[in-house]
C-alpha cells in the first residue's frame, strides 16, 4: 500500500481526531473559533494534495491517484471549505458546531474516496460515509420539526438507493467474479452482457441516480432542501450532486463503455425527463430553497446530458459545467445565509428589495443566479455551451432542443428572483451588515464566475488533461 498517496485522505482522518479532541478540551466560550481550526485542516489537505505525484496507486486495484482524482479532490476541498464559512456566518443557528464539523469532515473523506476509486466495494464505501454524514446533518436543527422531516425524509429514501446499490454490486460480482473495475470490463469485452449484468448496471445507476437527484429519485430534493440547514443545502447542491456525477463518470466510462449502445439512450431519456421536471416544477415555487432544490434537479438533467454522449467531449464538458456551477451555487448559497438572519426567512417575497438593504449582496446573487441560468458571458453559459455541443456531437439533437428549451424556462424562474431583489419596495429599510471574511469569499466566488466564463482556455485544458 501507497501511503503517501493516501495522504490526503489519511489527513482529513486526522483532522476528525483533531476537531473531536478540540471540541472536547475547548471552553465553551472558545468554540466559536472552531471554523478556523476546521479551514486549517482543508488548507493541510489542499497542501497535501498540491504535493502529490500526477499519477500514483494508493491501494493495487481499489484506488488510484491521477489527474482526474486529483482535479475532483480539489474541487471537493473548495467546495467544504466555503461550507466552513457558512456555518461561521450562520453558527448562531447551529447548535454544537464541533460535532457538525466532524460529520463535515466524514462527508468530505467519503467525495475523497469516490474520487480515486477502481473498485465497487470503495464505491459503495465513499457513498455511505458521505451520505451516513448527510442524513444526521440533514436533520440537524432537532428543535426545528422541517429539519428532522428533511433528516427523515432523505434517510428512508436513501436507504432505499443503498439497496438498489449493493443489489447491483453482488450482481455485478456473480457476472465478474470480482469488484475491481478492470475484471468488470475486460468480462464484459469478452462476450455478450447477460441480463444479471445488465440488471446490477441498472440498480447501480438507480443508486447513483438518487444521489444526483434524477428522475425518478428525485422526490426528495424540494423537501430536504427547504427544511435542512442552509449550510447542508449548499453540500447536497454541490457536493453531493458532484460525488455522484464523478462516480457515474468511472464507471461508465472505464467500466461499462463496452455497453455503451445499451446505456446511452436510457441516459438520453432521463436526462431529459430531469431537465423537463426540474426547470417545469420551479417555476411555482415561494421558497427560494426549494426553488433552489428544482433548480437542482434541473443541473443534474445537463450533467446527465453530458454523460449521455459517452465521449471525451463530453466528459470535458461535465468538468467544466461541475467548476462553473461550484461558483455559482455557492455564491447563491452563501448570500442566502449571510441575509438569512436580516431577512427573516426563505421565502421569495423576504428577499424584496435586497438591492436597497445590501446592494452587495443582490449584486452578487444576481451574478449567481445569471450564471445558473447560462446568461453570458459567465461560467454557467460556457458549461452549457460545452454541454450542448458534446450532444450535438453525439447526434441527439432532441435532447439539444429539450436542454435549449429549458434554458428558457430556467431563465424566468431566476428573474423572478431579481425582479424582487431589485424592483419590489423593502420590507425594512435596515441595512445588512457583512463581514469581511464572507465578503472575501463572495468577491472570489464571483471572480470564480467571471473567469470561468471569460477565460475559458486554461481552465479547458486542464480539464481534458485530467479526464480519465
Amino acid at each position: 500500500m501507497n501511503w503517501a498517496a493516501l495522504s490526503v485522505e489519511l489527513a482529513v482522518c486526522g483532522w476528525i481526531l483533531v476537531m473531536l479532541t478540540a471540541d472536547l478540551v475547548l471552553p465553551t466560550k472558545h468554540r466559536g473559533s472552531l471554523w478556523a481550526l476546521a479551514l486549517l485542516g482543508i488548507a493541510c489537505a489542499a497542501w497535501l494534495l498540491a504535493q502529490q505525484p500526477q499519477i500514483s496507486v494508493a491501494m493495487p486495484g481499489m484506488v488510484i491517484v491521477d489527474p482526474f482524482a486529483r482535479y475532483f479532490k480539489g474541487l471537493f476541498l473548495l467546495t467544504v471549505g466555503v461550507v466552513i464559512v457558512m456555518t461561521r456566518t450562520s453558527g448562531r443557528g447551529l447548535p454544537n458546531t464541533g460535532a457538525f464539523y466532524i460529520l463535515l469532515f466524514t462527508a468530505l473523506l467519503g467525495t475523497l474516496v469516490l474520487a480515486s476509486m477502481r473498485d465497487l466495494l470503495m464505491l459503495f464505501l465513499g457513498l455511505e460515509l458521505l451520505t451516513f454524514s448527510l442524513y444526521v446533518m440533514a436533520a440537524y436543527l432537532k428543535t426545528d420539526s422541517r429539519s428532522v422531516e428533511a433528516g427523515m425524509k432523505y434517510l428512508i429514501l436513501g436507504s432505499v438507493s443503498s439497496g438498489f446499490l449493493v443489489y447491483g454490486i453482488a450482481l455485478l460480482y456473480g457476472f465478474a467474479g470480482s469488484t475491481d473495475f478492470s475484471v468488470i470490463r475486460a468480462a464484459l469485452d469478452r462476450g455478450p452482457w447477460p441480463l444479471t449484468a445488465q440488471a446490477g448496471f441498472l440498480l447501480i445507476l438507480a443508486g447513483l441516480g438518487f444521489k444526483v437527484g434524477a428522475v425518478p429519485f428525485q422526490l426528495w430534493v424540494p423537501d430536504v432542501y427547504e427544511g435542512a440547514p442552509t449550510p447542508v443545502v449548499a453540500l447536497l447542491s454541490v457536493g453531493s450532486k458532484m460525488a455522484g456525477i464523478v462516480a457515474m463518470l468511472r464507471l461508465l466510462t472505464g467500466v461499462f463503455l463496452p455497453a455503451q449502445a445499451v446505456w446511452a439512450p436510457l441516459l438520453a431519456t432521463i436526462a431529459a425527463a430531469t431537465l423537463l421536471y426540474g426547470n417545469l416544477g420551479a417555476i411555482p415555487q415561494t421558497n427560494l430553497k426549494r426553488l433552489l432544490g428544482y433548480s437542482s434537479i434541473g443541473h443534474a438533467g445537463y450533467l446527465l446530458m453530458a454523460l449521455s454522449t459517452g465521449s471525451p467531449s463530453g466528459s470535458a464538458a461535465i468538468g467544466y459545467y461541475l467548476l462553473a456551477y461550484l461558483f455559482s451555487t455557492l455564491a447563491v448559497f452563501l448570500v442566502i445565509v449571510a441575509a438569512s438572519q436580516a431577512v427573516g426567512g426563505d421565502r421569495l417575497d423576504d428577499y424584496r428589495g435586497l438591492s436597497k438593504r445590501s446592494g452587495f449582496l443582490a449584486a452578487v446573487m444576481f451574478i449567481g443566479l445569471l450564471s445558473l441560468a447560462g446568461v453570458p458571458p459567465l461560467g454557467g453559459f460556457v458549461g452549457k455551451l460545452l454541454v450542448l455541443l458534446a450532444t450535438v456531437e453525439s447526434g441527439r439533437l432532441w435532447l439539444v432542443a429539450v436542454g435549449a428549451v429549458s434554458v428558457a424556462i430556467s431563465l424566468y424562474y431566476y428573474l423572478l428572483v431579481v425582479k424582487r431583489m431589485y424592483l419590489d419596495p423593502p420590507a425594512s429599510a435596515a441595512a445588512i451588515p457583512v463581514d469581511g471574511l464572507t465578503k472575501a469569499v463572495l468577491a472570489a466566488l464571483v471572480l470564480g464566475i467571471l473567469a470561468v466564463g471569460i477565460v475559458q482556455q486554461p481552465f479547458l485544458r486542464h480539464i481534458i488533461a485530467s479526464l480519465p
